[in-house]
């Protein structure tokens, strides 16, 4: 009887955190959100410095694509992007999902249109603009959003 107490107390904490939509009290804690982009990210960084550069993103962008085509096509077929996703990113139920690349939904993700994802991901997290991504630009408290902002034009990698 006692355990009940303790988990109908537990759903309505939870309840209320819920209902308090996402507001800080002083005493609340800190909720954050970690996605599998950023696990990503994070496993980009060769140097062990915590923080993920250009040259290291695009050096991490050029390996997981050679990881994920695993017929050496040039291309990302939905398996082969199911089977990277399962294991770069923890699954596919989380995203980034394939659509978010294949752009043109052709079923074939080229190259291009991989690096145009992951660098606009980037983008997306680098909330100081500086080029390189800390592991506090990973972090965003529940509810939070970026403001919206124009993006920047990149020049075209090889």
């Amino acid at each position: 009887m006692e355990f009940k107490n303790w988990a109908i107390l537990a759903g309505v904490s939870a309840l209320a955190a819920c209902a308090s939509g996402g507001r800080d009290r002083p005493n609340d804690p800190i909720r954050a959100l970690l996605s599998a982009d950023a696990m990503l990210f994070v496993g980009f960084d060769r140097d062990g410095d915590l923080s993920t550069s250009a040259a290291e993103v695009d050096s991490g962008i050029e390996r997981e694509f050679v990881r994920a085509d695993a017929n050496r096509d040039g291309t990302l077929q939905p398996l082969e992007f199911q089977n990277w996703s399962n294991i770069a990113l923890g699954g596919g139920q989380i995203g980034p999902y394939r659509l978010d690349f294949d752009r043109n939904v052709d079923n074939a993700i080229t190259r291009e249109e991989f690096d145009t994802e992951i660098h606009a991901r980037v983008r997306d997290y680098d909330t100081d603009e500086n080029g390189a991504l800390a592991r506090a630009d990973f972090v965003r408290r529940v509810g939070q959003t970026r403001e919206p902002r124009e993006p920047r034009v990149r020049p075209p990698t090889r």
